[in-house]
């Protein structure tokens, strides 16, 4: 119930914003924004995201926990639906979360919020937590003993 409304005045609140834009620069002009900007988003949207999936697989390669990356292509797939959303107020957020100190700080947030809660299982039978610097703790050999 609490998504049905929360959507609800997000829609609310876009349809209010596209109208006082319309009122001030006319209809055809609006339209033509909103327009543009889902295409300059999408073309953002695609350079991000592909930057940040040469990142997780370099940092995979390292043998490292792509935890950053792995936040920063989340959120760019947050900014991608919020860009193709008509409107303003989605497209300002959609925009906002394709400049990275905002997705470093969106990191920050759920490292220092959830970061003692995460587990890493290895497919080769070691567990390990998170750290704050996103390092992987090698547990090869290690006895919980």
């Amino acid at each position: 119930m609490r998504f049905f409304a929360v959507f609800a005045l997000i829609a609310l609140a876009e349809m209010m914003t596209f109208f006082w834009v319309e009122s001030r620069i006319g209809l055809g002009w609006a339209l033509g924004l909103a327009l543009t900007t889902a295409i300059i988003g999408s073309v953002l949207v695609k350079r991000a995201g592909l930057s940040v999936l040469r990142a997780i697989r370099s940092k995979a390669e390292q043998g490292k926990l792509p935890g950053r990356e792995l936040t920063h292509g989340a959120a760019i797939l947050v900014s991608g639906a919020f860009l193709i959303s008509p409107g303003f107020i989605t497209d300002t957020l959609g925009f906002l979360l394709l400049l990275p100190v905002i997705r470093d700080l969106i990191h920050r947030f759920i490292v220092k919020r959830f970061g003692d809660r995460i587990t890493v299982v290895s497919s080769f039978g070691g567990t390990t937590r998170i750290d704050r610097t996103d390092e992987i703790i090698d547990v090869e050999g290690w006895d919980s003993d």
